[in-house]
């Protein structure tokens, strides 16, 4: 995700002290500090609510081949069982 005039930003939230506790812990435990581990939730949170439809990966069409091969031949190369 890039920013668009390349100057970062400031969030600013409240949290219950539960769940400080939790972010604090988890944050700990992945030798990050706070600020680091909140970033990072923020980021995963914000990819998990896209709306996926205007996403074009998930627009591609299936691709009709020229050579008709069997899943199980794909596996075969790919994993070298003969």
């Amino acid at each position: 995700m890039g920013m668009t005039d390349g100057k970062k930003k400031v969030v600013q939230t409240e949290l219950e002290p539960g769940d400080y506790e939790t972010l604090l812990s988890l944050a700990k435990s992945k030798n990050m500090t706070i600020k680091e581990a909140a970033r990072q939730a923020l980021r995963w949170w914000s990819a998990s609510v896209i709306d996926l439809t205007e996403d074009p990966l998930f627009r591609l069409k299936p691709i009709e081949f020229k050579v008709k091969i069997r899943s199980d031949e794909i596996e075969a190369f790919l994993y070298r069982r003969k």
